[in-house]
């Protein structure tokens, strides 16, 4: 299954690549927790899934605006909505209104429908238009 999640969010910019590769891999360290008890053993994984989300949300916003992509302005209004999303869902998870699997379902669903949709949108149009910025 891993191989196959891989393959799907191939690219082929290998910054984009690996950012969405290591999102992925820190929900699944998240998700060998799944008891309430288990909150204090995933905060600095909460904190290295947080802080790693949003500095891909800033190196995308800013290739983006850099390289005059038109779809710029919606993409980033995306991003902070999931910005929102998220840390809304978190201060869920602390207090103990949700559950850390449920947590973790919809945090990788989100991103699994982002990267499918407005994120290859993206990387189509700079494989189009900027050939030269890929790999």
């Amino acid at each position: 299954m891993r191989r196959r999640r891989e393959t799907a969010f191939s690219s082929t910019d290998p910054r984009i690549d690996a950012d969405h590769l290591a999102l992925f891999k820190l929900l699944d360290r998240m998700g060998t927790h799944r008891r309430a008890s288990d909150v204090d053993e995933l905060n600095p994984l909460l904190d290295q899934l947080l802080d790693h989300t949003f500095d891909h949300f800033t190196r995308e916003e800013q290739l983006m605006r850099t390289r005059g992509y038109a779809g710029a302005a919606g993409h980033i209004q995306e991003h902070e909505a999931m910005r929102k999303a998220f840390i809304e869902s978190l201060r869920r998870v602390v207090k103990g209104d949700q559950a850390v699997p449920a947590f973790i379902q919809h945090a990788r669903e989100s991103f699994t429908y982002h990267f499918e949709t407005a994120d290859m949108v993206f990387i189509h149009w700079l494989q189009m238009n900027h050939p030269t910025v890929m790999g």
